[in-house]
């Protein structure tokens, strides 16, 4: 009996060892498995750093790759911008200068309608003179025909001198008639009947 509790307890001492060489190893391995795994994440750490600021640099450099695309777009803009200003400066300066030439036409023109005004009075004047110089003349005729019918019908000499009163019958239509005037205000001389009527208005002079 004795031997076979002996022996039973060598079969239960082995078959502890058994049991407990297992798990001696799973705790080992398990063991050697965190220190494996700690080791890899000490190696990971430094890699995982260096994606992170690899990432934070490609982030930055999109950023300033986008910021230089923004002031490449607003650089060209502003160049349209600038070059349509210019544009509209030019035609500008054109239209001042096409202005600035009708004004100096207008000018020009208006100096040549005051020098055609001036011209067309001056020869207004001129042309109004000779017509009154030839009315007073006609009169000068009118007059002097009249004082030769008064010396005829009244039977008078070449010396005798009538007065425009005496012609007034003769001019016109009887007795009532107007006597003529000068135009210019000029003053009528009769004169005698062998002599021409005259004119105190320079020109007007019965030829």
């Amino acid at each position: 009996m004795a031997m076979s509790k002996t022996k039973i307890a060598i079969v239960f001492a082995i078959a502890a060892a058994a049991l407990a060489a297992p798990i001696v190893v799973q705790q080992q391995t398990i063991k050697e498995l965190r220190q494996e795994n700690d080791g890899l994440k000490q190696q990971i750490a430094p890699l995982q750093e260096q994606v992170a600021r690899a990432t934070q640099d490609a982030a930055n450099a999109g950023g300033e790759a986008a910021s230089r695309e923004t002031q490449v777009r607003d650089l060209a803009r502003l160049r349209a911008e600038v070059s349509k200003l210019r544009g509209q400066t030019n035609e500008l300066a054109r239209a001042r200068q096409e202005i600035e030439k009708l004004n100096q036409r207008v000018a020009v023109e208006t100096e040549a309608r005051k020098g055609d005004a001036v011209a067309f009075q001056a020869s207004r004047a001129a042309n109004q003179q000779t017509q009154n110089r030839n009315a007073c003349i006609n009169n000068l005729r009118l007059i002097d025909a009249a004082k030769q019918q008064w010396a005829l019908e009244n039977k008078k000499l070449a010396a005798d001198i009538p007065t425009m009163e005496d012609l007034k019958p003769y001019v016109g239509r009887g007795a009532n008639a107007e006597l003529p005037t000068c135009p210019e205000g000029g003053v009528y001389t009769v004169g005698a009947v062998g002599e021409k009527p005259a004119c105190n208005i320079p020109g007007h002079v019965l030829p």
